[in-house]
């Protein structure tokens, strides 16, 4: 993390995950609009296409649209923030939009918004003339400090989520926090869940750092927020340096999410998707606790951070252990090690910052009883859910 000159907050780093790198860039206050228009002039773009959340400011959409137009002509084209809408329907018409404008291999398509708008953005960039450049420009904290943290690019399937995608990597990510004042404090919180699952899997050496400055209010300085990017960008690295396509040992970054990702699916997005992951890994945990593999020091640990971010820990009223169970049966992350009759297949840990591999894999296949009783500890005890 560096103090940027007039005492700005902010962070300059190169990603790099394998051979593949791109410059990451945190800015606070007016003057990062300046640095934008430098940043996006050394591109040398005939044209920009953004792909923007229909749900932002207008204020905050004319300033971004005021600054890449006067680099190179600017088409925004707007997309519902909504899981529903994370299909190849949407981008399909998104890509016609593109094309009419008269994109060439020299634009560059923008994502402006959260992480729904980036998978979009994301994925219409890998696909339009097999491969065009992309910008990443975050306006949510899951955003910031964790979506743009990958290549996965996918849109969901009619079955499940992120099922049709491919890989794609930006050419920038430009995180201003700004962008984060207008944002109901439940976005904060719930992009948390997502920084406290880096915690408990990746850097558990951080863990009294991070209970030190989390707040169940939601509200932090563009330090402190700043500090958690970084804290992000420095587990995601780590696990994902020699695995990009995060096959082998960033799998751990799946902790929590298929549980989550049911849940979040079964809900219309309506839950969350921090909120989904940070209750998934209860019920990883739990189920890690049934295996012998976990001791209640540990899975009170998942539960303290939690409960310091004010998230929810129990999944709403209205799912159900059967639905749940059909949707994990799908989930994205099945093949990985041959399926077996009665198990279902999840990354768990048996230790803080240390993945369960059962021959080497990160996959733990784990009997549906012991699945069952994982759901059914974050679906009995009815706590009192926020931004539910």
């Amino acid at each position: 993390m560096s103090v940027l000159p007039g005492k700005a907050v902010g962070i300059d780093r190169t990603v790099r995950f394998g051979d593949v790198g791109y410059d990451f860039h945190v800015r606070h206050g007016h003057a990062a609009w300046d640095d934008l228009r430098l940043r996006l002039g050394a591109l040398d773009a005939d044209r920009f296409v953004v792909v923007a959340d229909a749900g932002l400011p207008d204020r905050l959409v004319a300033a971004a649209e005021l600054t890449l137009s006067a680099v190179a002509p600017t088409l925004v084209v707007k997309a519902k923030a909504d899981e529903t809408e994370k299909s190849l329907t949407v981008l399909d018409r998104i890509a016609e939009q593109a094309l009419r404008s008269g994109i060439t291999r020299r634009s560059v398509v923008v994502a402006l918004g959260g992480g729904v708008v980036g998978n979009l953005a994301g994925l219409l960039a890998a696909l339009v003339f097999r491969g065009i450049r992309l910008v990443h420009m975050p306006t949510t904290l899951l955003g910031m400090s964790d979506s743009v943290l990958s290549l996965k690019q996918a849109v969901n399937s009619r079955c499940g989520k992120n099922h049709l995608g491919t890989f794609h990597a930006p050419v920038l990510v430009w995180n201003h926090l700004d962008f984060l004042e207008s944002l109901p404090v439940d976005e904060t919180r719930s992009a948390l869940c997502e920084m406290i699952k880096n915690v408990l899997g990746i850097v558990p050496e951080r863990y009294d750092e991070v209970a030190s400055l989390l707040r169940a209010d939601g509200h932090y300085t563009p330090e402190v927020l700043t500090r958690f990017i970084d804290l992000c960008v420095d587990a995601k690295t780590a696990v994902m340096r020699e695995d990009h396509t995060e096959k082998h040992e960033a799998l751990v970054l799946e902790y929590g999410h298929t549980t989550g990702h049911a849940a979040e699916l079964l809900t219309g997005g309506r839950l969350r998707h921090g909120f989904a992951i940070g209750v998934g890994m209860l019920a990883a945990a739990r189920m890690s606790r049934e295996l012998g593999l976990l001791d209640r020091s540990d899975e009170a640990a998942h539960r303290r951070l939690l409960e310091l971010n004010g998230a929810p820990t129990a999944l709403p009223t209205d799912l159900d252990v059967r639905s749940l169970l059909d949707v994990i049966r799908l989930d994205n992350k099945r093949g990985y090690v041959p399926g077996r009759t009665g198990t279902l297949d999840f990354i768990l840990l048996e230790a803080l910052g240390r993945a369960h591999r059962p021959g080497g894999v990160l996959i733990t296949q784990v009997d549906e009883d012991t699945v069952r009783c994982g759901i059914e500890a974050v679906l009995g005890e009815r706590a009192a859910l926020v931004g539910v």
